[in-house]
């Protein structure tokens, strides 16, 4: 049905603690996380996660230990036959609409050209506005979630933004998912 999924990783895959995960022991998926994805693949064999990572400008987030959870990530999704093809990060604060950092869409740009995909065909789903709003610039269909930050921004988003669907989580998400 998609081309690829995206998928934004804290609050959407894993916990959302306040602050920045800078430890692999600090790093937990949800629960319904796997199960979620497995649903999930029937509607696309292909996901990118992207991930607005400032803390490493910012300097609260060491290189190495997001290295350290990006490489425990991919070993998970590999267990479980998930075709996890890249993980995208953005470490900056410009926020221009080709930007790396969400909502920019340049880690989707990038992802286009690196990995061959049909934006147009594609589906990102995130808790973040910056989710709902990089979908939209890169004219992609999107799912926002509830989970994560997602509460907090769910009066802007259903004001300004269409999302093709709003859930509670990745796990109802993917349950519904062949409403859109």
């Amino acid at each position: 049905m998609f081309d690829t999924i995206f998928l934004d990783r804290d609050g959407t895959i894993n916990g959302d603690p306040l602050g920045y995960i800078n430890s692999l022991s600090d790093y937990h998926f949800y629960d319904y996380t796997f199960e979620a994805l497995d649903i999930l693949k029937k509607y696309s064999n292909n996901l990118v996660i992207v991930t607005n990572q400032s803390g490493l400008a910012e300097g609260k987030l060491d290189i190495n230990n997001l290295n350290e959870i990006h490489h425990f990530v991919r070993e998970e999704f590999e267990k479980r036959d998930l075709n996890l093809r890249a993980i995208y990060f953005s470490q900056d604060y410009h926020e221009d609409f080709n930007s790396m950092r969400k909502p920019g869409i340049g880690m989707f740009l990038k992802a286009k050209e690196e990995l061959d995909i049909d934006l147009k065909n594609s589906l990102m789903i995130g808790d973040s506005i910056v989710d709902i709003q990089a979908a939209e610039r890169a004219e992609m269909k999107s799912i926002f979630l509830l989970s994560g930050q997602g509460k907090s921004y769910l009066e802007d988003v259903k004001r300004d933004y269409k999302p093709n669907l709003i859930a509670r989580d990745l796990l109802h998400a993917a349950k519904e998912i062949s409403s859109i």
